[in-house]
C-alpha cells in the first residue's frame, strides 16, 4: 500500500479499506484458536474471548460496509487478501509482530495485547517504513483521508443486521463507525470501558487474563489489575500451526480427515461471507455464521490429538481450499 501523503487519493482509500477488512479478519482465527483450546466453554475467560470474537466480526462487517460505501466490493475469499499464519497483520500494521495460530497461553496473550494496543498520542504514519505502530493509527489515517477526499457515498450493497448494525450513509456515519471500532478494541484515553457500556475494551480484557486479575477502573478512568482473581482456564495445548498448515504426508490419516474437514468448512464460510457483500442479503450472513459454528465443532477434536513428533496438539489451519 502506498503511504506518501501526496498519493492519498481514492485508489489509496480503496486499498486502505480493503486492508482494514483484512486487518479485522486477521484477528479472528488466532482469537478463535485461543477460545476453542479452552476446555470449559463456560469459563469466564472463554466468555470474554468469545465476546471479543463477536465484536471483531462486527468490526470486519463495518469495514466491509465502509468499502462498499465508496462503490467497491470487499474481497474476503481472495487468496491475495487472506492473512497468512505465521505472518504479519495486513496493512503494514505492527510489522514487528508475528501472529500465529495456537492455543491460549501467555505467549499468545502477549501477541493479542500487542494487536489491541492503544494508539493514544501516536501519529498516523508512525514507523520509518511508512507503516503503523497500532491499528488505531491505521484507522486514523483512513479517517483523515475520508475527511480530505469526501468521496461519494452510496448505501447500495451495504449490509445491516446483527453483525453489521450501521449503514454508512454519509461521512458522519463513517467517522462514527471508526470511533466505535477503536473504542471496542483499545478503549479511549478517558476510560478502558467502551462508551455507553460496562464492558472493557479488548486490550484490557486480554490484560485481565494475562494478570490473572480483574481490572478495576478508578474514578479518573485509570485501569489497575488488582481486582478479584481470574483463574487461568485449563486448555488443550494446541501447538503453533506451521506456515502453510499441516500437510497430508506428515499427519495420521484420521487427523488429516479432521484437518481437511476444517479446511472445507473454513472455505465454505469465506465463500458465504463473500456472497454477503457481492450478492446482498442476510441469508448468506446467517449461513456464514452457521459455518463458523461448524468450524468450532470440527476444530475441538483436533485440539485433543497429540502431535506424535513434537509437543502439543493439532489445530485448525484456517486454509482456503
Amino acid at each position: 500500500m502506498r503511504r506518501h501523503p501526496g498519493d492519498r487519493d481514492l485508489a489509496w482509500l480503496e486499498q486502505a479499506l480493503q486492508s482494514a477488512v483484512s486487518v479485522e479478519f486477521s484477528t479472528i482465527p488466532p482469537y478463535l484458536c485461543a477460545l476453542w483450546s479452552i476446555k470449559d466453554e463456560l469459563h469466564p475467560v472463554a466468555k470474554s474471548i468469545r465476546n471479543v470474537v463477536h465484536e471483531e466480526m462486527l468490526h470486519m462487517s463495518l469495514a466491509c460496509n465502509m468499502l462498499t460505501a465508496i462503490g467497491r466490493v470487499p474481497q474476503i475469499n481472495n487468496p491475495k487478501t487472506l492473512p497468512q499464519y505465521p505472518g504479519h497483520i495486513p496493512g503494514l500494521v505492527r510489522t514487528d509482530l508475528t501472529v500465529t495460530l495456537s492455543g491460549l497461553s501467555d505467549a499468545a496473550l502477549d501477541v493479542f495485547i500487542a494487536i489491541e494496543a492503544p494508539s493514544f498520542g501516536e501519529p498516523e504514519d508512525s514507523t520509518e517504513t511508512g507503516g503503523y505502530k497500532t491499528i488505531g493509527s491505521f484507522y486514523e489515517s483512513i479517517r483523515t483521508v475520508f475527511r480530505e477526499l469526501r468521496p461519494k457515498i452510496t448505501t447500495e450493497g451495504q449490509v445491516t443486521g446483527p453483525l453489521a448494525f450501521m449503514v454508512m450513509e454519509n461521512l458522519e456515519h463513517v467517522e462514527k463507525a471508526i470511533s466505535f471500532i477503536l473504542d471496542q478494541g483499545e478503549g479511549s484515553e478517558a476510560s478502558p470501558v467502551v462508551q455507553g457500556t460496562h464492558e472493557l475494551a479488548h486490550y484490557y480484557r486480554f490484560l485481565e487474563v494475562k494478570h490473572r486479575r480483574r481490572c478495576r477502573v478508578g474514578e479518573d478512568g485509570h485501569a489497575s489489575f488488582d481486582g478479584e482473581p481470574l483463574e487461568f482456564p485449563a486448555v488443550w495445548p494446541m501447538a503453533v500451526v506451521p506456515k502453510g498448515g499441516y500437510l497430508r504426508p506428515d499427519v495420521p490419516a484420521d487427523v488429516w480427515k479432521l484437518i481437511e474437514g476444517c479446511d472445507r468448512t473454513f472455505t465454505e464460510m469465506l465463500v458465504r461471507l463473500q456472497s454477503v457483500w457481492e450478492n446482498g442479503g442476510q441469508g448468506s450472513l446467517v449461513r456464514a455464521i452457521e459455518s463458523m459454528f461448524a468450524l468450532s465443532q470440527a476444530s475441538r477434536p483436533l485440539m485433543q490429538r497429540e502431535i506424535g513428533n513434537g509437543p502439543g496438539t493439532y489445530g485448525p489451519c484456517f486454509r482456503l481450499v
